[in-house]
């Protein structure tokens, strides 16, 4: 159980469901406070959260997204009870949080590291400065940038500053109307759930497109010093939209590419100045070498946590409060065994029957196998990933045997659409 002082608490900047369910019952009573935008809070129906965790104490609204209202909360926070960490709970929350985490005196991620982390056009140039290797690119304000980038080569379009591959387009070939196109639906991108309903500010990149197999690497930090890092082999769906198929890890490497990682990594940390907390960065291994895509100041997503606590019989979150709070940790230097998880896709149209899950369960490894959709549901083209209509996880001895077993519980499910 991870503890701090009795008449401590822990802050988290955003509402993460998975989070606080991670470590319900592993720290203190009443002991995690949430910040969460009003409109949110609305939207997610979110009044009540705090009945649904022992850990919840409250939820507190203030505006934290492109928004300093959050920072006014150091003194009421504070004087109620001390503070022991400041966690990001979702992406658009890393800048508050890393803000709020010294105003309180307390580790984090740095102010500046977080600013870069958030805006894609700034990791590219603190990070490309630092000696990262980067693909080539340019802000965009509307199809002709684009179109001058890419001149008729294959490009990337994307926000500079959104989440979950939101408004991420892999385009072949460019032209006036295939640049038109896809100004138009990145910069129309849209998150109802995800945002505050006033106005926000959104920046936009052409990028390379680079080509080799794509890797994540997610490391937790300690005052610069990378304390833990795992390498994930990444499978994205082809087409115009690069959505994650499954993931597996640690990734099968061989010894001087993994030595290349664990470099092109330092490097990343010592470039934005991070201090201390998890990152999520994600790359291509080109030719030159790991080329950085981005890199997120938060847990990743897609049960990543969950993968790795499996392969490296770890806790991560409740190890990152830790961290967060300036306390020691011990973490193990290998995994014990693979993990890998695989996402479950099914034809568009409406959901008419679901089928396979309890046989995807009972196959040998597997440990998850959910269904997210049930029959009435519309299921769309994946455009993001909250397009995903389920996921199995399944675990083995070696990377070729979770494979194959992740594979098999996909399989054994069936979503049926009209």
């Amino acid at each position: 159980m991870t503890t701090y002082a009795s008449d401590a608490q822990v802050v988290f900047v955003g509402y993460n469901a998975a989070y606080l369910r991670a470590i319900d019952g592993s720290v203190p009573g009443g002991s995690v406070v949430v910040i969460e935008e009003p409109d949110i809070i609305r939207k997610r129906e979110l009044r009540d959260a705090a009945a649904r965790f022992d850990c919840l104490d409250r939820i507190v609204p203030a505006s934290y997204q492109q928004s300093a209202e959050a920072l006014d909360l150091a003194a009421e926070l504070t004087a109620a009870r001390p503070v022991a960490a400041v966690v990001p709970g979702l992406e658009y929350a890393v800048p508050a949080t890393a803000a709020l985490a010294e105003k309180l005196g307390l580790p984090g991620a740095t102010e500046t590291a977080a600013r870069a982390l958030r805006d894609k056009v700034r990791l590219r140039e603190v990070s490309g400065a630092g000696g990262v290797r980067n693909p080539r690119w340019r802000e965009v304000h509307g199809p002709a940038d684009i179109l001058a980038f890419a001149g008729d080569g294959p490009v990337v379009v994307k926000p500079a500053n959104r989440q979950a591959s939101v408004g991420v387009q892999l385009l072949d070939s460019v032209d006036a109307t295939t640049a038109a196109r896809a100004w138009e639906r990145t910069s129309s991108a849209a998150e109802y759930e995800q945002v505050p309903d006033r106005q926000l500010a959104w920046r936009f990149l052409a990028e390379e497109r680079l080509r080799g197999p794509e890797y994540s690497v997610e490391a937790l930090v300690r005052e610069g010093e990378i304390v833990f890092e795992n390498v994930t082999a990444k499978t994205v769906v082809p087409g115009p939209y690069p959505v994650e198929l499954g993931h597996l890890l640690p990734a099968p490497l061989d010894r001087d590419t993994q030595t290349a990682f664990a470099t092109a990594m330092r490097a990343l940390v010592a470039a934005i100045g991070f201090g201390t907390g998890i990152l999520h960065a994600e790359w291509i291994l080109t030719e030159s070498g790991p080329t950085l895509v981005e890199c997120a100041g938060r847990c990743p997503g897609d049960y990543l946590i969950d993968l790795i606590d499996l392969a490296y019989d770890t806790r991560i979150r409740l190890t990152l409060i830790d961290l967060l709070a300036g306390r020691p940790v011990t973490l193990p230097p290998s995994a014990r065994q693979t993990s890998a998880i695989r996402f479950l896709a099914a034809e568009p149209g409406t959901v008419t029957g679901v089928a396979g899950v309890d046989t995807a369960q009972g196959l040998p490894g597997v440990q998850v196998a959910e269904v997210d959709v049930e029959p009435g549901q519309e299921v769309r083209p994946w455009a993001s990933s909250w397009d995903r209509a389920g996921h199995v996880i399944a675990t083995g001895p070696d990377a070729d045997t979770t494979r194959q077993r992740v594979l098999d519980a996909d399989a054994a499910i069936r979503i049926a659409t009209d």
